[in-house]
Parts: structure tokens; sequence; C-alpha cells
């Protein structure tokens, strides 16, 4: 099994380096293709436009059944993302996963730091999930401030 998840593994960073955008890049972390830090540029037309973050992702021994662990390591201000990086997406929960690339798995993170998903308690930071429905520009000025 192991050998399967590594190829696919491989696979999924070839195609996100390949193909994704210069927007996302990742290489895996010494030399473990289960290890990987990703590099992605802060979409336009956000708090965190032009600002670069680091990922850490995880993948287990039986990937794509199960999901990676993904993880920002630069701090970001996110309704969806906790103090220690973690990130709240459904998709990322065991119970919701379905086997997909990695390309698309970044597709959905930046359309996260797009539209953040601040309807779902379970998934959010609460204050900052209120404080984005309630004042959206004071939040995306704490945010700016907060990713600078």
């Amino acid at each position: 099994m192991a050998h399967r998840s590594s190829s696919h593994i491989r696979s999924d960073l070839k195609y996100l380096n390949r193909d994704l955008s210069p927007n996302v890049t990742a290489v895996t972390v010494d030399d473990d293709i289960f290890r990987w830090e990703a590099t992605l540029i802060g979409p336009v037309n956000t708090p965190y436009e032009g600002e670069v973050f680091k990922i850490r992702l995880n993948f287990p021994p039986d990937y794509p059944r199960h999901p990676p662990k993904v993880v920002f390591i630069t701090r970001i201000c996110h309704p969806n993302i906790s103090d220690n990086g973690g990130i709240y997406l459904k998709v990322l929960r065991a119970d919701y996963w379905f086997p997909m690339s990695i390309v698309k798995l970044f597709k959905g993170i930046v359309e996260n730091l797009i539209e953040p998903e601040v309807n779902d308690e379970e998934q959010t930071i609460e204050y900052l999930a209120n404080l984005y429905k309630s004042d959206r520009r004071r939040f995306e000025a704490m945010a700016r401030e907060m990713t600078n």
C-alpha cells in the first residue's frame, strides 16, 4: 500500500509544480515523499494578497484513501485557520474526505482564503467568523495587519 501511495504522491507533486500556477509550489522535506513543504502566494483582492505562506503537508501511508494533514506554518489570521495553523476544511476531515489530487486540494484552500466558510461553527474560529460577518472591512484590516 505504501508503494502505491508514494507513487500517487510523487505524481501529485510533479503535477502541482508543473501545472497549477506560479502561486503554489511544493518540495519534499528531507527527501521524504510523505512530507512536503508548500509555498502559497496569497490570492489577489484578499487581505493575504502577495504574502508568501509556508504550508506543511504530511501524508498518511494509505493516502489517497485518507487525507493529508495540512498546516499553515506561516501565521495567518483567518476564520478557518487556527492559531497553530490547523485548517478547518470539511474536505480534510476523514469523514468527508474523498480521494482527490493535491492540486484540487490547494484550489480549495485558495478558494477558502478568498471566501472563508463562516457559517459552520465546527469549522471556524468563532470571533473571527463573527467579525467577518459583521464588519468585513475591519476583519480584512486586522487580517492584513496580522499577516504583514
